[in-house]
Order: C-alpha cells, then sequence, then structure tokens
C-alpha cells in the first residue's frame, strides 16, 4: 500500500523536483539536475484531466485505465508531501474497489481487434489484394484506430450497443468522494504554483478541462473541430497542452496539412511524463504514416520511439511499426516487431500471414518455409489465411496438407421442412466457423447453367445465418423460389466463397449413391430446418489464386495447362 501511495504521489507531487521562478526557464536542484518546468504544469494538468474523465464518462473502463496510468505508468520521482500523500491515498482508496476484472478487459480488447480487423478489410474493400495493398491498408487501419483505450473513448457508444454490459457507472457516493478530492486537489495545484513561484498562465483549470472532455467526447467532427478551435482561442492554456492537439488533428482528418501541423504542435509541447505513453505512439503512428516515404532517417526515429512508448499488449503498434519498416525494406527489423506479436499470442492469425507474406515477398524461402510450417499446424490461424498464402505460393504441396480443411465445406440438396409438397430443392452449403473472418463481409455464390443464387453477409453474426455451435459450423441455405414444378438435385453446381482475402471457387458433382443414414444424422444434427435430404455433392476441382487443382482420392493435382 505504502508502496503505491508513493506512485501516486509523483503523479502530483511532481512538482517538488521542478521547483523554478519561471516557465521559460529549466530548473536546477541541489543534485544539479535541471529539469523543465513545463513538466510540472503538464502533471498537474494530466491528474485534473484524468479526474475530469473520471466524473463525466462515469465508467469503470475508463477509470481503470487512468487509475492504470497513475498507478503504473509514472516516469517522474518526487519528494513525497503529507497534504498530498493523504490526498492521493484517499483517492487510491475511493478507486480501488471500481477496477474492472480481467475478464472484462479482455473483452473490451476482443471488441478492439474486431473493430481493427473490419477496419482493415473496409481498406482492402474494392482493391485487388495484394502485398502492397495490404500493407498500406494495414498501415492506415492502425493509424486510424488508435490505442484501444483511445478507441474505446472515441466509440464508447459502439462498444455499449455491442454488449450494455461493458458499461458500469459509478456509484452516487463514489462519485461525490471523487468530486471532493478534486477540489482538493485544485487546492494542492494552487498551492504548488504560488510556493514555488511558477507562471500559472498554462495551467488548466478544472472548468477547462471539463469543456474539453466533453466537446471530445460526444460531438460529430465538424462541430468538435468549431467547438475546440473556440476553446483554444479562449484558453491559450491549451497549446501546452497535448492531448488537445491530438484530438484536435482528429476533427480534420481529410486535411493532411492540418493534421500534420496538429501532430507537431503535440510533439513539440509533449514531456517525457509517463513510462509509456499511448498518445505519443498514435501521434507518432500517424506523422509516419503522412510522411513521405523518401524521409527514411525520420521515419526510423519515429518508429523506434513508437516501440519505446508501447507495452507487449499495444499489440497493434508493434503490427504498425512491422508494416512500416516493411515499407522502408527492413524485413529483419519488420519480422522482429511481428515475430513479438505472435510469440505474445496477440492476433495470431494476422501477424502470422503478414510476417509470412514478407518473408515471400523478400525472397527469404528458408524462412518463409518454416513460417508456412508453423502456421499450417497452429490452430490460432484462420483457415482463410493459411489459403491465402497457400495461393499466393502456388505450391500444391501446401495445398495438399490443407486437403481435409478444404473438404469440410460441404454442399448438400434438402427439401426443407413444410416449405412445400413438391420435391424441390434447396441447397445447403455447410462451412466450418473458422473458414470466415469473423468481422469482414463476404459473398456466397452458387450457380450453373440453370440456377444462379448468392447472399451477401456483413459478418459471422449476420442472423440470414444458422450457426451449430454444437458442430462449429455455419449453414448457408440457397431456396428456390417461385417454383410451380419438382425438380431434381442438379448434376453439377459450382460454388464461389469471396472475402477480403479469399475468391475460391469450388466445382461440385452430385453423388450417384444413395445416401445413408449415417450422412443424414452428420448433417440433421447440424442443421435442423429441413426434413429429407435428397443428395450429397462431391468435391471434383477448386480454383483460387489464378490457379485450378483437381481433388482425387489420392491428394490434389494442379490442373495441366493442357486441360484449361
Amino acid at each position: 500500500m505504502k508502496r503505491f501511495i508513493s506512485l501516486l504521489v509523483m503523479f502530483i507531487c511532481a512538482a517538488s523536483f521542478f521547483i523554478g521562478p519561471c516557465v521559460e526557464g529549466a530548473v536546477t536542484l541541489k543534485d544539479e539536475k535541471s529539469y523543465d518546468p513545463l513538466e510540472v504544469l503538464q502533471a498537474l494538468n494530466y491528474c485534473t484531466y484524468s479526474l475530469s474523465k473520471i466524473v463525466s464518462f462515469n465508467d469503470r473502463v475508463v477509470l481503470s485505465f487512468e487509475y492504470d496510468n497513475i498507478i503504473n505508468n509514472l516516469n517522474l520521482n518526487a519528494i513525497t508531501d503529507e497534504e498530498i500523500v493523504k490526498l492521493m491515498a484517499k483517492l487510491m482508496d475511493t478507486l480501488k474497489d471500481e477496477i474492472i476484472s480481467e475478464r472484462k478487459r479482455e473483452r473490451i480488447e476482443k471488441s478492439y481487434q474486431k473493430r481493427l480487423e473490419r477496419t482493415l478489410y473496409n481498406f482492402l474493400s474494392g482493391v485487388n489484394v495484394s502485398p502492397q495493398s495490404v500493407v498500406s491498408a494495414a498501415v492506415s487501419a492502425v493509424s486510424s484506430m488508435g490505442s484501444m483505450y483511445v478507441n474505446y473513448q472515441r466509440r464508447i457508444e459502439e462498444y455499449m450497443d455491442e454488449s450494455e454490459e461493458i458499461i458500469e457507472a459509478l456509484d452516487d457516493e463514489k462519485l461525490d468522494v471523487i468530486n471532493s478530492i478534486r477540489k482538493d486537489m485544485l487546492t494542492a495545484s494552487w498551492s504548488i504554483i504560488k510556493k514555488y513561484n511558477i507562471d500559472d498562465q498554462y495551467r488548466l483549470t478544472e472548468k477547462q478541462i471539463n469543456e474539453f472532455v466533453e466537446n471530445v467526447k460526444s460531438n460529430p467532427a465538424e462541430m468538435q473541430h468549431r467547438k475546440l478551435e473556440r476553446l483554444l482561442q479562449d484558453n491559450p492554456a491549451f497549446e501546452y497542452f497535448p492531448p488537445f492537439w491530438y484530438y484536435y488533428s482528429l476533427t480534420r482528418e481529410e486535411d493532411e496539412v492540418f493534421v500534420l501541423d496538429c501532430l507537431n504542435r503535440f510533439l513539440q509541447t509533449q514531456r517525457p511524463i509517463f513510462r509509456r505513453d499511448i498518445l505519443w505512439a498514435s501521434v507518432l503512428m500517424e506523422r509516419v504514416r503522412l510522411q513521405k516515404e523518401t524521409d527514411s532517417q525520420s521515419i526510423r526515429a519515429d518508429l523506434e520511439e513508437i516501440i519505446r512508448q508501447s507495452n507487449n499488449s499495444d499489440w497493434q503498434n508493434f503490427l504498425f511499426v512491422g508494416l512500416a519498416y516493411t515499407k522502408l525494406g527492413m524485413v529483419d527489423e519488420a519480422r522482429r516487431n511481428l515475430q513479438r506479436n505472435i510469440d505474445n499470442g496477440y492476433e495470431v492469425s494476422l501477424n502470422s500471414r503478414l510476417l509470412a507474406e514478407i518473408l515471400l515477398d523478400a525472397g527469404d524461402q528458408l524462412q518463409f518455409e518454416e513460417t508456412m510450417k508453423k502456421m499450417l499446424s497452429d490452430t490460432r490461424v484462420s483457415n482463410s489465411d493459411k489459403l491465402y498464402l497457400i495461393g499466393r505460393c502456388r505450391n500444391v504441396t501446401y495445398l495438399n496438407r490443407f486437403k481435409e480443411e478444404i473438404s469440410e465445406i460441404r454442399l448438400s440438396a434438402v427439401n426443407e421442412a413444410a416449405a412445400t409438397e413438391l420435391v424441390s430443392p434447396t441447397y445447403l452449403l455447410t462451412i466450418p466457423n473458422k473458414w470466415l473472418v469473423e468481422d469482414a463481409p463476404f459473398d456466397v455464390r452458387l450457380f450453373n447453367e440453370n440456377i444462379d443464387r448468392s447472399h451477401h453477409f456483413e459478418s459471422i453474426d449476420d442472423p440470414a445465418l444458422v450457426i451449430s455451435t454444437k458442430k462449429k459450423r455455419v449453414a448457408i441455405k440457397f431456396p428456390e423460389t417461385g417454383h410451380t414444378i419438382a425438380r431434381k438435385p442438379e448434376k453439377g453446381i459450382t460454388v464461389n466463397i469471396k472475402h477480403p482475402l479469399i475468391d475460391m471457387t469450388l466445382i461440385y458433382e452430385l453423388e450417384k449413391k444413395d445416401i445413408g443414414r449415417a450422412a443424414k444424422t452428420l448433417i440433421e444434427a447440424a442443421v435442423p430446418f429441413y426434413s429429407e435430404v435428397l443428395g450429397n455433392y462431391r468435391l471434383k476441382e477448386v480454383a483460387f489464386m489464378d490457379e485450378r487443382y483437381i481433388f482425387t482420392a489420392k491428394g490434389i493435382l494442379a490442373e495441366s495447362k493442357d486441360n484449361k
């Protein structure tokens, strides 16, 4: 407890080390170590900012992150002051019981990961997937999302729509205590400013900070820009408050000149208050994205700083750095950062695929093959990522190791229960859940010379999908609409599955033998919306990445050029 109290004290008591007559000059203490007095004011402003966010959001997630920032993330040494010790101890005792559980934190992290994946696939939408487009899309996706905590604050209503259980409000008694501490903090801040004769013109008041928090939290970009512009005009102290410049830059993301100016103003005023600064890393990522690739020395310096400002859990930062190094042609540096995420278990599928693709494009065949072998046996890597890479290297040996997974995509003809007295087939495609990118849109088309039916799904959570949790399969049905005569199942049908990474075509033929009871039982257990199985289909050929492959009992064969 005493150790935590001391750490908490550092955040507000930093001024005890930064004694000086004015803001303009550095301060030299008796140990001959010089400090920038602006750090004193930033420490005070950040403390007021933190408490304001806790009260304004009234949300235990925000409280938990602010608590962690104070407890674990300070980069200051301070001489303890009895008055401040009591004040911060009171704050810690008030907050400690409100911290969210690790389980809830993991749920928020998972939600953030899904949003980042969806953002990535949105950037890839409508373009021909290539190594260059994937790298560029990933760089843009990460920089636009920011850190998990920043994204949570900006999109809190979306997180709440996804799961109302995520948001837990503080009780009135706790809020009253926090508000009381805010008042005491103001008195303590004023005392420090006066005691050490520090210029107060750059200290932000509680009212100013509150207005900033409310503007950033809830307004659309255009209105937010106008309000922040007025806030800066009315309160010049915001010029020296780095978070202001970060959030101001987000109000006109399409204006690169404006954004770069804001980012540079952030960097000019930022001081090393924290051990790891998530906003600092976010600012540098956005600046790297906007910088010209010819300025490699500046970009490399920013990438090194991003690494210094990131914890292992900030996996998106290391992903960004790895891809940025790739664009600079620095493959070893890229590999180290992506491998770091894989070793730590963060987004293993995405990082593995990107790492393998980087190695393949760099011509490092030995490292690529080693990475591919690990991926093919790793259940954490999605089938779509595996198949994408198999298609990229066009290696039929890898594809044969993947035969069973491909054959798990099954097609049947069934008669829907109570749909009609006529025996007219509804075609049923079942796909293992792991084949589908959870938050990516995908299209499925079933066709031949007689029929053409298709579905578009926004994600695996689409209500039009029938999901068997027990069998871990997704069922997609293609009914015949408006039919008036009985039909037999088609002898041959082609299925196309398309999502951001894969455009795969599967060619099926109707099996001649009658379907056995065991097969019926398997299908009925997976999907309960039909009463009769009319026939099963056998996978005959598959085509993707401009190559066609034949399925045989002995294995998968690349189709010869003469047969195309």
